[in-house]
Parts: C-alpha cells; sequence; structure tokens
C-alpha cells in the first residue's frame, strides 16, 4: 500500500507518489495491478469525495531469440535470452552459430564455435581454411577434429560429416598479451576438392585490457596502443630561454581555444610553450609564457624594472616563439591580434591583448655554404633527397678536388672515386677546393635535438647543426664540466682549450666543421 504524512493531503496541481513492485524472478503467468485513488475536499464528510480506479495488465515474459536475423527468431518472445542462432548456406554446406562477435580481455582466451551442416544426400569430407585479414592480429589458431598450431592456415585432418547432418567440431581461438584492439579472422570451409565452393564466416575478436606505456604524444617513446601510463615517458627537455625577472608592470595576452596557432600547417598539441620576447643584451629574453592545453589561457608578460635591468620595455613590440614539445624545436612565429583590442603589438602597462592566430616563421628549408680555397672544413644542417656526397658538392665539382672524413674514407673527384658514401648529420668533413667558392642546397631542417652526435676517445671531425653562431664554450658547456673535451680546431686553427680557459675560436658557425679531440667516448647534444 501506499500513504502519505498531514502534509501530503493538501494541494494543487498534479502530485505524484511512485509505488515500485517487483516481479517475482520465475514467471508466473499473466497478471494485473490494481489502483485506486480518493480525491477529497477534506469536509470531514463523504460527500464530494471522488474515488478514481484503474489497473494495468502485465503479460508474463517469453523468453527466446528476438534478433529477427536469426533463423530462430519469434516475434513472441519479449526478452532475448541469448540463445539466437545464424546460419550461412551453400549448395552443399551450411553454418550455423550464436554470434561471430567475440569479446575478452587481454591474455585471456578467446574462443568461437561455428556448426557445420551438410545440405547433400552424401556424406562429404570437410576441410577449413583460415584468412588473417587484420594487420598485427594476435597469436591464433583453430580446431577442426584436432587443434592446429597458429603457423597452420589449412587443415589437413579429415572431418566426415554425414549426409543431412551437422557437426559441432569447429572452434577459433585467440590471445592479445599486450595488443588490445579488433582483430577479423575469416574461416572458409568447403567440400574437399572443392574449395572454390568455399563457405566463409568472418569472426571479430574483440580484446580489451590495460596495456602500460607512455601516453603522452609528445613523448620520443610514445605507445599509441597503451591505455595506462606507466611513468615511462622520455621527453624533449624545455628550452633553454632566458627568463626576465618579474615586476609590477604586467601586460596581458589573451589566447582563446579557437586561435589557430599552426606549426609547418599543424595546430600545435598539448604541451608545446608559447612564449613572448624582447631583444636584450645578449639575445631575446622570455619575458611571459604559457604551456599549451587547448583551453582559453592568458600570458602575463613582465614589464621593465628599473632596479633589475630586466622586463619588457615599453612601447617594444612583441616576438612570438613557440616551442614544438614533439620536437624539441622552437620556432619563431608572427601573430595576427583582435582588432576589438586597443594594444596590438606593443607592450603598455596593464595593457591588453588578444590573438587571434600564429604561424611559424619561413621554416628553414636551404644553406648556403661559403668554401674558402684550400684545406676547409665543412658541415650542413640540410637533408637533400640525395645526401650521396658526390651529389651534394656536385654544384662546386669544378672547384673541388678531394673530401675526406674522420675514418679516412675519400671521395676523389679527379677518378669519380666516392668511399665516404652519404652526408651523415652531424659529421664534418675535410676537403680541399683549388679556390673560394659558394654554393646552396635546399632540403629538410636536421632539427639538432634529434642527431646527438657520438664522439668517440682520441680525434673527431664534427658538424654544426644550429642555425645560428653560438659561442663554442656555450656549445660544449656540459662535456667541459665533465672535463670530457680536451681540444677543439676550426679550420683556421683556432683553438679551444677548456684545461686554460681559453677560447680562440669565439663562435661556432653554421656550415663549417670542427676537429675535436676527447678524452673519452661521448654524445654531444645540439
Amino acid at each position: 500500500y501506499v500513504t502519505h504524512t498531514e502534509l501530503g493531503t493538501s494541494g494543487t496541481g498534479m502530485t505524484t507518489w511512485l509505488f515500485i513492485w517487483e516481479a517475482p524472478n520465475v514467471p508466473q503467468g499473466n497478471l494485473n495491478l490494481h489502483t485506486s485513488v480518493l480525491f477529497s475536499n477534506s469536509n470531514g464528510l463523504t460527500s464530494g469525495d471522488q474515488v478514481v480506479y484503474t489497473t494495468l495488465a502485465l503479460s508474463e515474459p517469453q523468453y527466446g531469440c528476438t534478433n529477427s536475423l536469426a533463423f530462430n527468431y519469434s516475434s513472441a518472445n519479449t526478452i532475448d535470452d541469448g540463445t539466437c542462432l545464424f546460419n550461412l548456406n551453400s549448395n552443399l554446406l551450411g553454418l550455423s552459430y550464436q554470434s561471430l562477435n567475440v569479446t575478452g580481455l587481454l591474455e585471456e582466451e578467446l574462443e568461437l564455435s561455428i556448426n557445420v551442416h551438410n545440405n547433400s544426400d552424401e556424406d562429404i569430407i570437410v576441410h577449413v581454411q583460415r584468412n588473417i585479414t587484420s594487420p598485427q592480429t594476435p597469436l591464433n589458431w583453430f580446431c577442426w577434429g584436432l587443434c592446429y598450431s597458429p603457423t597452420v592456415s589449412q587443415s589437413y585432418y579429415e572431418i566426415t560429416i554425414p549426409s543431412d547432418s551437422y557437426v559441432d567440431d569447429f572452434s577459433a581461438h585467440l590471445i592479445a598479451e599486450d595488443n588490445p584492439g579488433s582483430y577479423s579472422i575469416e574461416y572458409c570451409f568447403f567440400v574437399e576438392g572443392l574449395i572454390e565452393d568455399s563457405i566463409c564466416a568472418s569472426v571479430n575478436f574483440t580484446v580489451t585490457g590495460d596495456v602500460f606505456g607512455c601516453l603522452n604524444s609528445n613523448a620520443l617513446n610514445y605507445n599509441s596502443l597503451a591505455n595506462s601510463d606507466d611513468g615511462s615517458c622520455i621527453l624533449f627537455p624545455q628550452p633553454i630561454w632566458d627568463f626576465a625577472e618579474s615586476s609590477s608592470f604586467i601586460h596581458t595576452v589573451a589566447i582563446n581555444s579557437d586561435a589557430s596557432i599552426l606549426i609547418n600547417n599543424s595546430p600545435i598539441s598539448t604541451g608545446d610553450l608559447i612564449g613572448v620576447f624582447y631583444e636584450g643584451p645578449n639575445g631575446l629574453v622570455c619575458a611571459g609564457y604559457t604551456e599549451w592545453f587547448g583551453a582559453n589561457i592568458n600570458i602575463y608578460i613582465n614589464g621593465y624594472d628599473d632596479e633589475t635591468g630586466e622586463g619588457f620595455p615599453s612601447e617594444e613590440s612583441f616576438i612570438w616563439q613557440v616551442w614544438d614539445a614533439s620536437d624539441g624545436v622552437s620556432w619563431p612565429m608572427t601573430a595576427e591580434y583582435s582588432s576589438f583590442q586597443l594594444d596590438q603589438n606593443f607592450f603598455q602597462d596593464n595593457g591588453f591583448s588578444a590573438l587571434n592566430s600564429m604561424v611559424n616563421i619561413n621554416p628553414t628549408n636551404s644553406q648556403t655554404f661559403n668554401i674558402p680555397g684550400g684545406w676547409s672544413l665543412f658541415s650542413t644542417y640540410i637533408s637533400t633527397s640525395t645526401m650521396s656526397i658526390d651529389a651534394f658538392l656536385s654544384p662546386i665539382q669544378e672547384e673541388l678536388e678531394i673530401v675526406k672524413n674522420n675514418s679516412g674514407a675519400t671521395y676523389i673527384v679527379a677518378y669519380d672515386f666516392n668511399s665516404i658514401g652519404d652526408v651523415l648529420p652531424g659529421q664534418g668533413y675535410l676537403l680541399k677546393t683549388s679556390s673560394s667558392t659558394e654554393f646552396t642546397v635546399e632540403g629538410q631542417y636536421l632539427k639538432p635535438q634529434l642527431f646527438p652526435i657520438t664522439l668517440e676517445s682520441g680525434w673527431n671531425i664534427i658538424g654544426y647543426l644550429n642555425t645560428e653562431s653560438i659561442n663554442a664554450e656555450v656549445v660544449f658547456q656540459e662535456l667541459i664540466s665533465q672535463n670530457l673535451i680536451q681540444i677543439v680546431k676550426d679550420y683556421q686553427g683556432n683553438t679551444l682549450i677548456p684545461e686554460w680557459g681559453f677560447n680562440g675560436i669565439g663562435s661556432m658557425n653554421p656550415g663549417e666543421g670542427y676537429q675535436l679531440k676527447a678524452h673519452e667516448a661521448c654524445i654531444l647534444q645540439y
């Protein structure tokens, strides 16, 4: 029964009471639920009262197959009990099965059975052939009379099916140890000697479960198959930007989530850094930055502070860079601002700007070499379609005499002899020309972060992969701090000798190569 409190005896409009009835687990025939409700005017008498009666008829559920595609479907069934059977038929053979889809966990054996029918009036011998239709399908096999190893694709054991009968000897099996996903395998049944009349069924195996690995798409070891992070991600170190100390003067730049920020025509991704810079005495200085998460963000730019001598100078224009976390490369950017904000590309105390879009400025795709006459050292940060050293240096073939690498292999122009092979990223080469010359190559930029240079103990000839000149002591700072560098020379004989604190090279320059003597084997990472 349903009852109510005194507070529930009055009201206007509609009032609802909820009454829950739970059916018995075992069907007991059709039944009726009866409801009567008293509407009263609360005058203490029966006059003016009204009783409303209704009934709800419930039919006994019918369990069975409710899928109209199954051959044992019945429209009288109201609750599916998983007994649906499906079939495929040819002239001689038919297949019946409850489903061609099976789901399971990693390291669990997934199994599915198919009944094979003989539609003819004679006994027949039937074989089965397995066809892998999904790439990288995990370990799988099938059983037909006996279970075949995963390397066997066609049965050789004979299964005889009597006329107008069937067998339930076939089963398909799959185990995925660390590759979740969906895999389709086709099984084709045929009468012995009549493989062209095969009847085929495609079984869909769906494997679920945890695959541990790196989920950060910016990481070097990102695992696209993983769904549980194991903390193993190896990321590029964040850029070494010089930062200005904070001040009380701030300019705010708003970036909406729908702002178009592109690097080589591709949108930036989560984990990339957006920074704004100004020209300091020693190069660019970052006055504000943020990490991109694809949401609305603000960048707060620190203004100039008289005490520290740092910060964004008033009325100076913004210089933008985006660090691509997936490649470990900082890209100079050009920006467009919202016209709805008064402040645009210049710093203002308590100013406000809004970015509409940014694109990277002219990606590096060419390099010009100025080769002096006589002996010199060269290297490149460009990869061309053909990196063979004779093809790479073909623009200066008339002036070129000989090229050597660190191992002593040579390219001798007069004899068209090339034992060097290809120009390698990060390697330097000794060459001799009859006169000074210049040439330009076009290709793809070899991002220095992607090409660490292996140094042998003793002498090496190394390339320079940066696009700008950098002080040699800064380039080798990490190796010098570990006492791994004995001496570095340029082609003119200028030296860097860390033990004496002497730098006669000054800055290292793009296009040049350098001789380096290491105390022991190590890695140079630009």
